[in-house]
């Protein structure tokens, strides 16, 4: 009877051990497509910005060739094509942006708007170039851009030894780990 008794336990504790072991292996699998999804989605994401600010960067130099056109005595005309195409590709990219890239979005526009009255009323001034401070506005506006395209959670495709590719991702800027290397640097 003792017997009986001994194996019956042992294969409830076998059956119990088995379902808690299926159970955690689904939920594991749950996660892992639910990070996969969250991945791609973020992936996603990531891509329809750059086709966005790239659209915008296009935009916005097409404005300054217009601009530098004008000052050149060289005017091709399109100054009004230009400005309506980098006000459209601004406004749609600040829905969107994170607060740096809007802050320099605007910064840029009002740049943009300063230099133009300076080159369609003709004044030249001897300080400083009238598109110089554009220039400068364009380069804060791809650094802006960039910063926010760089995802620290956007995994790296690398080599490794024992795979064929492996996909390893950049090391954290939050959490504990984080700021102990910032201060080991």
């Amino acid at each position: 009877m003792d017997a009986a008794l001994t194996g019956l336990a042992g294969t409830t504790v076998g059956a119990l051990a088995g379902f808690a072991g299926a159970w955690l292996a689904q939920r594991g699998q749950l996660r892992q497509q639910r990070e996969q999804r969250a991945y791609a989605e973020r992936v996603r994401w990531l891509d329809d910005k750059k086709g966005l600010y790239r659209d915008l960067l296009i935009a916005m130099y097409g404005w300054h060739d217009s601009l530098v056109s004008i000052w050149l005595d060289e005017d091709d005309g399109r100054l009004s094509e230009t400005r309506g195409t980098a006000y459209k590709w601004g406004v749609e990219a600040s829905l969107i942006a994170s607060e740096p890239v809007q802050t320099a979005i605007e910064d840029l526009r009002g740049r943009f708007l300063s230099a133009q009255s300076v080159i369609l009323s003709r004044t030249r001034t001897t300080e400083r170039a009238p598109l110089e401070a554009v220039q400068e506005g364009l380069a804060l506006l791809e650094s802006a851009l960039r910063a926010e395209l760089s995802d620290p959670h956007r995994p790296e495709v690398r080599r490794r030894s024992g795979r064929p590719w492996g996909v390893q991702r950049g090391p954290s800027t939050e959490g504990t780990r984080a700021v102990e290397r910032q201060r080991s640097n």
